[in-house]
C-alpha cells in the first residue's frame, strides 16, 4: 500500500467518524429538546398549582 492509499484510507475512516459523530450529536440534541419539553411541562403545571394556591389565601 503506498502512501497515497494509506491517506485515502484515513480520510474515509476519518469521514465515516465524523458522520457518525453528526449523527449521534443529532440524537442528543433530539433527547435534550425531549427532556427540555418536559421540564417546561412540569414548570408550568407547578406554577399553574402555585397560582391556584394564591388565589385560595387571598
Amino acid at each position: 500500500m503506498d502512501i497515497f492509499e494509506a491517506l485515502e484510507d484515513r480520510v474515509e475512516r476519518l469521514l465515516a467518524k465524523v458522520k457518525a459523530l453528526e449523527a449521534e450529536n443529532s440524537s442528543l440534541r433530539a433527547e435534550l429538546d425531549a427532556e427540555r419539553q418536559g421540564r417546561d411541562a412540569i414548570t408550568t403545571r407547578i406554577d399553574s398549582l402555585l397560582k391556584r394556591i394564591q388565589e385560595e389565601i387571598a
